[in-house]
């Protein structure tokens, strides 16, 4: 395994001073090289040589020098594919930062990001939080108090309505190389929960799962694993066919995630794509005011100025909102309230089509976006809800501000 250690500063200059250090290498083992005029093609292979592009600070920093560097040594150099099995070896015993393409089965690589430390997987381009440890916040929870409180809050709920818990491992309850899960959250939800309740889970395990439902680059469902979601909330529910997609639309520009955002590393990027359906008429409201929730439309018609950092998936979507009204306009069936974050925003337009009004509510902006603090047995009366949807991972399970308002 790659040593890895905090910091991209520390990163950086180790890296770099490597890289520096097998210029010099180059230098005494490519005089040759240096010495004739550069090829521009290969009569042999039928292909035009790769040349070196001129030196910049940026392009250093983000690491297309020396890519490039790598490229053109290996077609101008005397001896290159040596030397660049001994730049590849030296590299594989260092922490590393922007270096994906390394070979490195079963090992992480890591990436330093802003808030906190992302990792690739066996070099696919998967970027993964690291596995919970006894030192991550997530572990301190299990002993802090907070997940006992927040089991307490769940319980009340129970106690007051049909409620129905959907829940999903997130990559960091899993150490990938090992295979081992971390946190059996399953195992918490059945040993600590009491009363009526429905419980069901989005069924994958390990890193062959991950990578089928959740983006390389971002941290939530992919379109795959959000339709898996919508199919699996519709049949706790009782419906046996859910509505299938009618095709697929997937954007022309890069996607860069939540994760490649935080790492600042845009060598990490994918396409963006999303099902389309045909769903029933409905009106819906945002924050108390009628108005699209989401930009399918507009994503479809390339409405939009796209950039490098452009998050499609909050603005397609929705976003985190305090609270989302889908009125289906269906008076004999229930009214539905979904508890959730960013995780539902694909997810609950879909699964709102099989009740007459569903409530979607992010109890983490409830308060700053509707103006006023949720008491969720208010809520309940008020609104004349008959069911209660939590849709949670570890991000739900594992914080406070995510269920404050189901108080006791």
């Amino acid at each position: 395994m790659r040593k890895v250690i905090d910091g991209i500063s520390l990163n950086c200059f180790k890296e770099n001073c490597l890289f520096l250090a097998m210029i010099c290498l180059v230098f005494i083992f490519g005089m040759y090289g240096l010495v004739k005029m550069p090829r521009k093609s290969s009569v042999s292979e039928n292909r035009n040589l790769t040349q070196f592009s001129h030196f910049t600070v940026k392009n250093f920093l983000n690491g297309k020098f020396q890519d490039n560097f790598e490229n053109a040594l290996s077609d101008q150099f005397a001896f290159s594919e040596k030397i660049r099995v001994m730049y590849g070896e030296a590299l594989n015993n260092l922490p590393t930062y922007n270096l994906y393409s390394i070979a490195c089965k079963n090992r992480y690589v890591q990436l330093d990001g802003k808030t906190y430390t992302n990792m690739t997987f066996n070099c696919e381009d998967y970027i993964v939080p690291p596995a919970i440890n006894d030192d991550s916040k997530q572990k301190r929870v299990l002993t802090s108090g907070i997940l006992e409180k927040n089991i307490a809050r769940y319980n009340h709920v129970n106690s007051l309505v049909d409620t129905y818990y959907y829940y999903f491992d997130e990559p960091q309850i899993y150490n990938f190389q090992t295979g081992e899960k971390v946190i059996d959250l399953e195992a918490i939800l059945k040993e600590k929960l009491a009363g009526e309740y429905t419980l069901s889970r989005l069924n994958y395990d390990g890193y062959e799962g991950f990578k089928e439902y959740f983006y390389k680059t971002d941290h939530h469902w992919n379109y795959t694993g959000s339709y898996q979601a919508f199919q699996d909330i519709a049949k706790m529910f009782g419906v046996k066919n859910p509505a299938e997609p009618t095709g697929t639309f997937t954007s022309e520009e890069n996607f860069y995630g939540s994760k490649a955002r935080d790492s600042r590393n845009h060598s990490f990027k994918e396409n963006f794509t999303i099902y389309t359906f045909d769903l029933p008429a409905h009106d819906t409201y945002v924050n108390h005011k009628e108005r699209e929730y989401g930009h399918y439309e507009d994503f479809m018609n390339h409405n939009y100025k796209s950039k490098q950092d452009f998050n499609y998936y909050g603005w397609v979507y929705g976003g985190d909102m305090g609270e989302v009204v889908f009125d289906y306009h269906q008076p004999k069936k229930d009214n539905l309230l979904i508890i959730s974050n960013s995780f539902d925003n694909p997810v609950n337009v879909l699964v709102a089509q099989y009740f007459n009004k569903t409530y979607a509510v992010d109890l983490r902006h409830y308060k700053d976006h509707v103006g006023e603090k949720f008491v969720l047995s208010e809520y309940i009366k008020e609104k004349k809800i008959d069911k209660v949807l939590f849709i949670m991972g570890p991000r739900i399970l594992f914080d406070e501000k995510s269920n404050q308002g189901l108080e006791l």
